[in-house]
């Protein structure tokens, strides 16, 4: 299986490689036991039967050229199989699998030259059965394993795992190569087993572990340098300096992986930042005016009481002003909360709630030359907060009130999979350029509407946050002919739909 985040063609050198190298010692093995059968028959004399060499030809072929062009081939297949991604990356790999390929072959012809220096016979023989049996599947695994952390996930340098696997691999392969060529030297110079096992048991085993950890931790130091840069800057950023973002290193690897998921954070963070401070800004520019206004009007009547005729009107204004600051704090407050679970979830029945809020808005003002009808032709319950959707859809109302010229539709349709709330009006419509900025905070399209007549930009903002609450979406869509059409779609169980994995 491919790893996550490793693309295709990085995927197929390792196996592409691992098949070649087992490959190519299947080739080498058949070939001996091809030469093996055209010797003819063995002979059954001692002397004969010791010093007849039957493929001893082939083995010094496989063991000087054979090794070369089983590295070169090996090569040639990881680097043509990595088509498709940067050279650089390529050229690494097929040179990890020529080196380790290379070593493996020499030992394997090493062995191969000692064993027939001993049993010509039948040397063929157990070649063929080890490369069945050991020879064949190691090369195969040891060069893809080799291959796969070389390559890492494709990236310009090798992953944080391919170095400490290559590191440990590489330091414990030549220690112990060490120690075993140590072994078979003093064993050559007739000291006893005895000796040797002392020596390797008090010496070789310690030195093996102390070197190989020592690499290792070197390694790992270098490789995780990008880190400790990525914590230090970090530490530097505060609320004032959300636009640094840490450095990435220039590989492909976890780390890497880190660093961007960390910079996509903290654009987050800062887009969510400046939102906030606009969103502040505004708001405060919102309520500075009507309390300007109201501090005015309130001031003058005070300072100058026989300039006012009737003060009931003075504090009817006055209340008309401290009811719109009262819906506008209540805005900004539900805007502020907006992302929390609704307290409460109970069925509501979209198409009762539809009817009966066409039924209020058809004896207000606003609403006083216009004709407002519902349809609305079964049941359709969301399980959802009362409240919250009576408020997304008295805003849809009330916005398609203001603009519309005669007539406001409003349509609930329901599926086993999906509740659909539309509010239709014969207005001038919203460009299709603005159907997406109508929806951003104390946005109006008509810059000769007052805050009076207009309201403050914030009734589909809030409508468009309920329904994303509820699971479901508001969008704009062509009415198909002249006015506008808002349509909020939720799931039928009220929750999100699920993304694909």
């Amino acid at each position: 299986m491919r790893e996550p985040g490793r693309p295709v063609w990085a995927t197929r050198p390792v196996w592409a490689s691992g098949l070649a190298a087992t490959l190519v010692v299947g080739c080498a093995v058949a070939w001996l036991q091809y030469a093996d059968r055209a010797a003819g028959p063995r002979s059954t004399w001692p002397a004969v039967f010791i010093n007849d060499d039957r493929v001893g030809p082939q083995i010094a072929w496989i063991t000087t050229w054979g090794t070369w062009l089983g590295a070169l081939y090996v090569a040639v297949v990881c680097l043509l199989a990595g088509k498709g991604g940067p050279w650089w990356v390529r050229l690494r790999g097929a040179a990890v699998a020529a080196v380790v390929t290379a070593c493996l072959y020499t030992a394997y012809g090493l062995w191969l030259v000692r064993e027939n220096e001993y049993f010509k016979v039948d040397v063929a023989e157990k070649a063929f059965r080890w490369a069945v049996a050991c020879v064949g599947p190691s090369a195969g695994l040891i060069t893809a394993a080799a291959v796969a952390a070389a390559m890492g996930r494709g990236g310009a340098r090798i992953s944080f795992r391919g170095r400490v696997a290559l590191t440990a691999a590489g330091a414990t392969g030549v220690l112990f190569f060490a120690a075993v060529r140590t072994f078979q030297t003093l064993n050559d110079a007739h000291d006893t087993l005895d000796k040797v096992y002392w020596i390797a048991v008090t010496t070789g085993v310690p030195l093996t572990a102390l070197l190989t950890g020592f690499l290792v931790h070197v390694m790992v130091a270098r490789a995780l340098r990008p880190v400790e840069a990525i914590r230090r800057e970090l530490a530097d950023i505060t609320g004032q300096s959300l636009d640094r973002r840490v450095p990435v290193p220039p590989t492909d690897d976890v780390i890497a992986d880190l660093a961007r998921t960390t910079n996509a954070t903290l654009d987050r963070v800062e887009a969510a930042a400046t939102r906030q401070r606009e969103f502040t800004a505004d708001a405060a520019h919102e309520l500075r005016s009507p309390l300007a206004a109201l501090r005015a009007q309130l001031e003058s009547s005070l300072r100058h009481p026989e300039s006012v005729d009737d003060w009931r009107e003075v504090v009817r204004e006055a209340t008309t002003d401290v009811v719109r600051l009262q819906r506008l704090a209540d805005d900004l407050l539900l805007l502020a909360s907006h992302g929390s679970v609704p307290p409460v979830r109970e069925p509501v029945d979209l198409s009762a709630l539809a009817e009966d809020l066409v039924r209020e808005h058809q004896h207000l003002p606003e609403a006083a030359a216009l004709t407002l009808h519902c349809e609305a032709p079964a049941p359709a319950v969301l399980p959802g907060h009362p409240g919250h959707l009576d408020r997304l859809l008295r805003n849809l109302l009330t916005n398609a009130c203001r603009h519309a010229r005669t007539k406001v539709t409003v349509t609930v349709l329901g599926s086993a999979t999906e509740l659909t709330l539309s509010v239709r009006d014969d207005g001038p419509g919203i460009p299709p350029a603005d159907r997406a900025r109508v929806f951003d905070r104390f946005t109006r399209l008509d810059a000769t509407r007052t805050r009076t007549t207009g309201g403050a930009g914030l009734g589909l903002p809030i409508a468009r946050d309920l329904a994303t609450t509820h699971g479901g979406t508001l969008t704009i869509e062509d009415p198909g002919e002249r006015g506008a059409l808002l349509v909020a779609r939720f799931p039928a169980d009220g929750q999100p739909a699920r993304r694909p994995s």
